[in-house]
């Protein structure tokens, strides 16, 4: 019996080995930052403005292409469009100086770019809606969410100029 177990131990970490290495690395890691939290030097703290510099530049608006117009829309689920979208707004966002601020909620920066170009307000406060509905209340969104995104897309597409 013991054998029979030793073997399948072997068999399962030579057909699994990456997955098993990627694991143990990851372990090491953590085991390292928590023996270094514990015994090490203490790290300063940071302040705001390290924060502000330390968050990562999103990738640019241009690289988010429209699904409704490449028909990406037709072949995903309306949660996996709510998020893209969120992403693609806030990085419109960032390049207008707008970026969502890391302790606002998506309420928050809805309302934020609502106040700021009132032509986007009801469609970006439905979306912060729909994306708070699949982030934070774990709900699947229907079909009927739909339009106001397409409608959000093709106002983000409008020239800078025109839309703030």
């Amino acid at each position: 019996m013991y054998g029979t177990m030793l073997a399948a131990a072997i068999y399962g970490f030579i057909r699994y080995r990456e997955q098993v290495l990627a694991f143990l690395r990851q372990m090491l890691e953590e085991l390292k930052r928590i023996w270094s939290d514990l015994f090490g030097r203490k790290r300063p703290v940071e302040t705001d403005a390290g924060a502000e510099e330390s968050r990562p530049v999103p990738r640019p608006f241009a690289a988010f292409a429209d699904p409704f117009a490449n028909g990406a829309a037709a072949r995903s689920t309306p949660d996996e469009l709510v998020r893209y979208t969120f992403a693609a707004l806030e990085a419109w966002a960032f390049e207008r100086g707008a970026a969502r601020r890391p302790e606002a909620t998506p309420h928050e920066f809805a309302q934020q770019l609502g106040n700021r170009t009132a032509e986007l307000a009801a469609d970006v406060q439905s979306l912060a809606n729909h994306y708070a509905q699949i982030t934070y209340a774990r709900g699947s969104l229907t079909p009927e969410c739909l339009p106001s995104l397409k409608r959000l897309w093709q106002r983000l597409r409008i020239p800078e100029s025109a839309v703030v």
